[in-house]
This record gives structure tokens, sequence and C-alpha cells, in this order.
């Protein structure tokens, strides 16, 4: 079916995935609209009230709801989960997970079937004309626990100068290193580009986006054990314990043969590239709709 309605709801920001699907929506030539959806589609529980609102409106509209992950470290979190599958889920027409890792948690509350479509990565690229001019990039929530920037800031306390060395994107200034605050996706990509290493020393994440974008711009990203998300994407040699003198030693290490590092990267990083691309995100998600 060409030309379908749909209604994307959810977290609408641009550090949230929202925009990004909208854009490959329209990319595909589909119309955005809450009024009679042929699909309506939300990425996150922000979404979700309103997403069973115009289902109920307009019953023969197809519902997809997105999960993004099961935060095992919130108390009472089965519970929780358990009231997002009885209050949405079991109305909803299909379910989406944005990783594998993801799709196994959700099993565990949720017994029918679920499908498996990642999140769009921001308009990022491999630029070769992009000197690397800086050592280590962070992306994220630095004042999230889960997110682990106190392992950043400690595993660089033991470089020379580490401080120094990194630069860092989000919507808080952790007073240590460069903060970039948030940038636009020209510039993201540039930081990308120059950066030896992205760090993403997270103890958990549904996706952890900053890993896939890394590796699209020849960027190596270090990730830790225990995040199960990172075994997913990453190769093993990128992946350290969460301690600061493993990471330490894993930089170390991949500095040794860097440019073969690296090349494995972006052998990675090209298939990322299209897998994850806005347009082939909205296209999974509309084949769902299609395969009803």
């Amino acid at each position: 079916m060409n030309n379908i309605k749909v209604s994307i709801l959810g977290s609408d920001g641009y550090v949230c995935q929202i925009p990004r699907i909208k854009e490959g929506m329209k990319a595909l030539g589909h119309i955005l609209s809450e009024e009679s959806p042929d699909l309506i589609y939300s990425n996150d529980p922000v979404g979700y009230e309103k997403a069973l609102f115009l289902k109920k409106k307009y019953p023969k509209s197809y519902l997809i709801l997105n999960f993004l992950d099961v935060p095992w470290h919130i108390p009472h979190v089965e519970d929780k989960t358990r009231l997002l599958v009885k209050h949405f889920f079991l109305n909803a027409d299909a379910i989406t997970t944005i990783s594998f890792k993801v799709k196994k948690d959700l099993a565990e509350f949720y017994n029918k079937n679920i499908h498996v479509v990642y999140n769009p990565i921001k308009d990022v690229y491999l630029d070769e004309n992009i000197k690397k001019n800086n050592d280590f990039f962070y992306v994220g929530r630095v004042f999230d626990e889960v997110k682990r920037f106190s392992l950043v800031v400690n595993s660089l306390k033991k470089i020379k100068d580490g401080e120094k060395k990194i630069k860092i994107c989000g919507l808080k200034d952790p007073g240590f290193g460069k903060y970039l605050g948030v940038i636009k996706d020209e510039e993201l990509n540039n930081v990308y580009n120059s950066s030896r290493y992205v760090l993403l020393p997270s103890i958990a994440e549904g996706l952890g986006l900053p890993m896939i974008e890394g590796m699209i711009c020849g960027a190596i990203p270090i990730t830790c054990s225990d995040n199960l998300t990172a075994k997913e994407f990453s190769p093993q040699n990128f992946i350290c314990e969460p301690d600061p003198f493993a990471m330490v030693k894993k930089i170390e290490e991949l500095d040794k043969k860097y440019e073969e590092n690296r090349k494995l990267a972006l052998e990675l990083g090209k298939k990322y590239k299209v897998q994850f691309d806005k347009k082939n995100i909205a296209k999974n998600i509309i084949d769902i709709f299609n395969s009803r």
C-alpha cells in the first residue's frame, strides 16, 4: 500500500527518535496525520496513551507500540512492566523492540510475537577528510547512573592529560572534559569523525546509538562486558570489564593496532549505515503494517 496515513507518537525533540522516524516516513511518501490514520506508531511510553486513544477513535487503524528497554535497576520494574503489558501492549496490533536483547527481556512479561525494529541513527557519515585530532568522545546523559559516566572520569584520570582529551555532548555539563552541549548533526558528525574512540560505559542500553554512529564515522567504540546490548553490535575486542584499569588497558591494546581495529569498526559501520538509516527504519515499521 502506497501513501498510507501514519500517526507517529512519543517523545518528540532533537535528541529523540521521533523526528527521524517522521523524516523516514515522509521520504517513503507516506502522510503524517492523526485524522483517521491507517497506522498508529508510538516509539515510547510518552505516546502510548494518545496512541490507544486514537486506536479507540479509529478502530480500523493498525496500532504498533515500540518498547525501548526494561530498566532492571528501577525498583518494582517487574510490576511496572506488567502494567504496561496489561494496559497497552495487549491492546496493540503489534509490539516492537529496538534490539534482540530488549526483545528477550520483554518476552519475560509478554508471550506474543515481538518484532525488532532498530531506532534510526542521526545524519552522520564517514568523512575521510576530517583529521583524527580528538582522542575520546562521549554522548549521553552524564548524571544517569546507568550511563556510568563516572567510569569515564576515573579511567581518564589514569591517562596523562586525560581530562583534556575528551569531548562530551549531552544535555548537562559534567564539569569534566570539554563540554559541547547539545549539538546539531553536522557538528556531531565532525566530532565523531575527528575522534579516535567513543566511550559508552553504560551498564545497560536498549540500543546504544553512539556505538553505532561512532563506527559509521570511523571511531572505535569502547563498551563494557555487562552491557549485553553492546555484544549484539560490537566485536568482542572493543569490549572491556567495567573497571577503570580494564578500560585503560583496553585503550592501550587498541592503540597498538589502531588502524587495523578502526578498519573493523568501519566494516561494521558500513553495514550499520544502511541498517539504521531513518528511511529503512520507517520501511521496517511499514513492513509490519503490510504483513498484518
